[in-house]
């Protein structure tokens, strides 16, 4: 105890211990921004990929029942020569 009493006294170490949970304060910030930036991002980007692959399904199953590939594309937003792939894979 007496000792931390001798380094509180001690103004440099007060400085630099300061200083030194300052910036470990601002690194734990950044990670955290980072970590959230990160997962919005990856977040709408699943959410893309699940509205593409809705589209692909409902697209395949225009196929299956045979809706014309220029109606498929005009109503599901996928492009008429992804759907021409899809009707190549079925």
């Amino acid at each position: 105890m007496d000792e931390l009493e001798k380094l509180g006294i001690d103004d440099k170490f007060g400085v630099i211990y300061d200083n030194e949970e300052m910036q470990k304060r601002m690194i734990n910030t950044a990670r955290n921004w980072g970590y959230d930036d990160g997962k919005a991002e990856g977040l709408e980007e699943g959410k893309k990929e699940g509205k593409k692959e809705e589209k692909v399904f409902i697209a395949k199953n225009l196929l299956n029942i045979g809706i014309s590939i220029e109606v498929i594309s005009e109503s599901t937003g996928v492009s008429i020569k992804e759907v021409e792939e899809l009707k190549k894979e079925a």
